[in-house]
């Protein structure tokens, strides 16, 4: 008999405490369990690496005396997430409605889930307001908030492993007589599993944001990364006859025209040069990653694979015209993009009448071919609805909201009303406005951060370190992007050595555990090494290449046009994207807006209407704010209510430090690889592993020194 919500409803669903406590016992376990080298490493996977070691011993030395305080649960009606949790009142408050689909019956282990996931949201928060160091001012000298979603990683790390004495156990306890008293439990081992299973399928895909900035969300399905992306904006398409496989759809043509950045002439090869990694990197291998990228990003892969296997064709280029950037090449050493690839753009250098700004319009003139890009993908949308003209309609609309990101239409729509202040990043010009509308160049330091972010992802995840093929021929993720790496490297023996490898794995694969071990450790002397070598021979190459070059890109950019008489910012001094601007949120608000009118005319002409002209709507919003006013009342309504967000977008001072934290991305980036590889790599070597891995039991056979030492002999690589 299935589970009835209104069995449990005994009484309104008012406020009530919920008593759970497993969370913290779990992690007070995996505490007394982990030694503090291993248990450091753990915190610092989940909550990242800005955490210090010693902020990592305080918070084990308090669980294990048994003073981390629980924070106080309780169920709340209308709550519009499942879970969330807040950071200034330490409660975690669960949905009624979630709780009553979850309390009894097969869906226990969701509870268990969100219950996991907030009070990550709860550890991160004494970590870094409680336990971490302060500066002179007492100020916390950590971000406020993990990077991505910690709760995603605490609930996953915490089930992988995690023990319980017994298999049922209690998840909660509501605390109020009567009807409320019964126990949720849960099987553990099945309840995990499933968390395990459930982060694997959704990690990296969060969908969710939650309005309030002290709390952290939790849906069953989705997460949270704290800020607006093309991602989030695009979930208005929901309700306007959008389901959500389709917003996937729409959204990955999206995602594409995002990932395409990483295919920039300064780093692909042409067909005709040699090998020479990590300096550049040929178009079918940066296209492959981005495939390996696709297949943890979207679950429909599984279902449309003939749709959703990224080829060259669908992920094409950079082009700046697909994302509304201004085409000027600075670099008098920049050499033409077109003779490595027929299918960049031409170089374009100052004098192009590309660069001029448009009189009558008081627009950049490069901009209408943008527009042109969006029409005509917007045409093929129109055609029928399809996966691949969905797809298409997500392209358009990446050039849409990417005006309101990487131009200054909201600066100049905030002056037009009256905040003369606001720093518009650009001299005035000869047109009507006076000021003109403009967008940034996307320079060589952002070309860094876009490929150093999905690499590290990949190839530092501790995730899979103990990863299983189920099959001859499988590839874990890091696997994949390793092979094209290696084949990159202009020496092949370390390609055929890492073939060796996992072919004679392959031969293995149907082979029962135990035993699939103890060839590793025989054999092939550590199965976790020779993948490490593997990561150490790639980063020991690209992070000198990249430290090399990241110093004298960054001296190239970022002069500040109010000075010198330029029209010509850098997408770093505009963009609106990063949630450090101020006007962040006003941007993603506004390109909401446009979204939602112009997939109301696509599903309007796709019911029939014939006078529903989608091209015409979108193309409507590309106007200097002089020229429309549809954009006037929210604007005027959000700097009513964002005093002090207002206020910094008027300091060119807390711009300028934004602008240059945003373009010292690269470096930063840099630095993040830096201290991902090392921590992967210390993780590979032993300080890590605890009694409940897979790896443990393959030291246990052989010394893992002895593995380290002997799989490097093997490959040949010292």
């Amino acid at each position: 008999m299935s589970f009835q919500a209104l069995a449990i409803k005994q009484t309104p669903l008012t406020d009530q405490p919920l008593h759970s406590t497993f969370a913290l016992e779990t992690l007070t376990q995996v505490a007394k369990a982990q030694g503090p080298d291993a248990f450091t490493s753990l915190i610092q996977q989940i909550f990242g690496s800005d955490i210090e070691p010693h902020t990592c011993a305080k918070l084990r030395t308090l669980l294990l005396a048994g003073e981390v305080q629980n924070p106080t649960i309780t169920l709340t009606e209308s709550l519009g997430y499942d879970a969330d949790y807040d950071n200034r009142e330490r409660t975690i408050r669960i949905d009624w409605g979630f709780y009553l689909r979850t309390a009894q019956g097969p869906n226990a282990h969701w509870l268990m889930d969100a219950l996991l996931h907030e009070f990550g949201h709860h550890i991160d928060n004494l970590l870094r307001r409680d336990l971490c160091d302060l500066n002179e001012h007492s100020a916390p000298l950590v971000d406020g908030d993990a990077a991505g979603e910690e709760g995603e990683r605490f609930s996953y790390w915490m089930a992988r492993i995690g023990q319980h004495a017994d298999d049922e156990f209690t998840i909660a306890r509501p605390v109020k007589t009567g009807a409320y008293t019964h126990e949720i439990q849960a099987n553990w081992k099945e309840a995990a599993a499933r968390i395990q299973a459930r982060y694997n399928e959704r990690h990296g895909h969060y969908d969710a944001s939650h309005s309030h900035p002290d709390r952290e969300p939790f849906e069953a399905g989705e997460g949270d990364d704290h800020k607006r992306t093309h991602q989030q904006i695009e979930t208005v398409l929901i309700g306007l006859g959008f389901d959500r496989d389709e917003t996937h759809m729409v959204y990955f043509g999206n995602w594409l025209r995002d990932y395409s950045q990483l295919l920039d002439p300064k780093i692909v090869r042409a067909t005709t040069m040699p090998k020479n990694f990590p300096d550049v990197l040929s178009r079918d291998a940066l296209t492959r990653i981005v495939d390996v990228m696709a297949v943890k990003h979207f679950r429909l892969r599984r279902h449309f694979p003939e749709h959703f296997t990224v080829s060259p064709q669908m992920l094409g280029v950079y082009r700046p015209t697909e994302h509304i950037d201004n085409p000027k090449v600075s670099d008098p050493q920049a050499s033409e993009p077109t003779l490595r690839d027929k299918d960049f753009e031409p170089l374009v250098r100052d004098g192009n009448p590309l660069l001029d700004v448009d009189y009558e319009t008081s627009m950049k003139r490069y901009m209408a071919q943008s527009v042109t890009f969006m029409q005509a993908e917007l045409k093929i949308a129109m055609q029928e609805r399809s996966v691949s003209n969905l797809r298409a309609f997500g392209s358009a609309l990446h050039v849409l909201e990417d005006f309101f990101a990487h131009s200054n239409f909201v600066e100049l729509s905030l002056i037009k009303n009256g905040h003369t202040d606001v720093v518009a990043w650009t001299s005035p010009a000869p047109c009507k406005a006076g000021i003109p509308l403009v967008t940034g160049m996307f320079g060589p330091t952002d070309v860094l951060a876009s490929l150093a972010g999905p690499l590290g992802e990949i190839l530092f995840s501790t995730e899979d370190v103990t990863y299983m093929p189920v099959k001859a021929g499988d590839r874990s993720p890091r696997e994949q992007v390793l092979l094209i790496l290696l084949e990159e490297h202009h020496n092949p023996s370390y390609l055929e050595a890492f073939n060796t490898y996992l072919t004679t794995r392959d031969e293995w694969v149907d082979l029962p555990f135990v035993e699939f071990l103890q060839r590793c450790a025989q054999y092939l002397l550590g199965l976790s090494s020779v993948v490490g070598n593997g990561v150490g021979i790639i980063m020991k190459d690209l992070l000198t290449h990249l430290g090399e070059n990241v110093d004298d890109w960054q001296t190239r950019y970022g002069q500040d046009p109010h000075l010198n008489g330029s029209t010509d910012p850098t997408h770093s001094q505009l963009a609106k994207d990063h949630a450090e601007h101020p006007l962040h949120l006003l941007a993603a608000s506004l390109a909401s807006d446009a979204v939602k009118q112009v997939a109301q005319a696509m599903t309007d002409y796709w019911n029939g209407d014939t006078s529903a002209d989608p091209i015409a709507v979108a193309t409507a919003y590309f106007k200097h704010p002089q020229d429309c006013d549809w954009q006037d009342a929210p604007v005027i309504t959000w700097a009513a209510a964002n005093p002090e967000a207002l206020r910094r977008s008027q300091s060119k001072t807390e711009l300028a430090e934004i602008s240059k934290t945003l373009a010292r991305s690269g470096s930063r980036a840099l630095e993040q690889l830096r201290k991902d590889s090392t921590a992967y790599l210390t993780f590979l070597r032993g300080e890590f592993l605890d009694a409940n891995s897979p790896i443990w039991f393959l030291n246990s056979l052989t010394p893992l020194g002895q593995l380290s030492k002997g799989a490097l002999k093997y490959l040949k690589l010292i």
